[in-house]
């Protein structure tokens, strides 16, 4: 599968400030964190549709995957399912906790605690982060893991160019 031009060249971008594996192992562990903190708190608002209830959260992450497949088949799809069953605990986390407050808790420290290792991350790279100077990074990061996931596994020679990784090998 090929990726879109625009995928491409974000991830080319993305991927130029994200080298050192400090960094990477950083991001792999807060972007996931990050999102999980989002779909939770966006579980808090629902509304309805089609007589049923739907929650935020849950048209978000269709909103996202979407997105992500028109960037990229292959890594849209793979986002898909990760996304599902990120979306179903956030969810069930937001109806354990009980009370809007106890999850605005949540959502603060899993958060707060994402980003600081997204900035740890790029204090060992010595770059800033690429939302800084691009908002739409933010929506390539977590594709970013995947397409770095399946480059190490030897899947997506497209993206590891894209990436400036050319022979890659498992690190």
């Amino acid at each position: 599968m090929m990726a879109n031009d625009l995928f491409r060249r974000q991830l080319a971008s993305y991927a130029s400030v994200h080298r050192d594996w400090r960094n990477k192992a950083t991001h792999f562990v807060g972007i996931p964190v990050i999102v999980f903190s989002l779909l939770l708190l966006l579980s808090l608002w629902r509304f309805e549709l089609g007589d049923r209830e739907w929650t935020v959260s849950l048209a978000v992450a269709i909103v996202a995957v979407l997105g992500w497949i028109a960037l990229d088949l292959g890594i849209g799809i793979l986002m898909g399912a990760l996304m599902a069953p990120a979306w179903y605990a956030a969810d069930a986390l937001a109806g354990a906790l009980g009370s809007p407050s106890a999850t605005w808790t949540a959502f603060t420290v899993l958060f707060v605690g994402g980003w600081v290792l997204q900035f740890l991350g790029h204090h060992y790279e010595g770059k800033r982060p690429a939302l800084l100077d691009n908002i739409f990074q933010g929506f390539i990061g977590p594709m970013f893991l995947v397409a770095e996931t399946m480059v190490v596994m030897g899947y997506r020679r497209d993206l590891a160019d894209a990436m400036g990784e050319g022979d890659v090998t498992v690190r």
